[in-house]
């Protein structure tokens, strides 16, 4: 049945990731954290489609952990799209590298680096008046510099922006 005929389509579990949406790159290229509102928050710095975590392999412990981080940030991602009255907090913790969401995001990637080169993307809110990407890491203040066609701090592990 068609979401377009099933009232309940919402309530229904999300279909699997289509396979044009599924990374295809060649060799392991490096991979992103970074919450998207789909079960699988771990995506391909090159192409930005979804890993499956059996290319990753991980253990089920850090599976655990990455399902329960994604789940923590889409509280605050929702927040921040639903544009009321918690908005700014919303992306203030999404924005901030030292929110709990991010700390935690940031100490998955350092569990994901010792199985592919990984960084955590770090959201930036490019839809506000006069918007400025930032040129230096909010963690460490390094300058940023391009990798895998994005910025990113090498040291810290970011990547900000796209």
């Amino acid at each position: 049945m068609a979401q377009n005929e099933d009232p309940y389509w919402r309530l229904r579990p999300p279909p699997p990731t289509p396979s044009d949406d599924i990374c295809s790159c060649s060799g392991s290229p490096p991979i992103m954290l970074q919450a998207h509102l789909s079960s699988n928050p771990i995506s391909c710095i090159t192409c930005n489609l979804e890993v499956p975590p059996e290319r990753i392999g991980f253990s089920e412990p850090l599976c655990e952990w990455l399902a329960y981080w994604q789940q923590f940030h889409d509280c605050f991602f929702l927040l921040w799209l639903d544009s009321g009255e918690f908005e700014s907090w919303a992306k203030a913790q999404l924005e901030d590298p030292e929110s709990p969401v991010n700390k935690q995001g940031l100490e998955l990637v350092s569990d994901l680096n010792s199985l592919r080169r990984a960084y955590y993307w770090l959201f930036q809110d490019t839809d506000v008046k006069d918007f400025q990407p930032l040129s230096r890491c909010p963690v460490c203040q390094g300058e940023l510099s391009e990798q895998h066609g994005r910025n990113t701090c090498e040291q810290c592990s970011i990547v900000i922006g796209d």
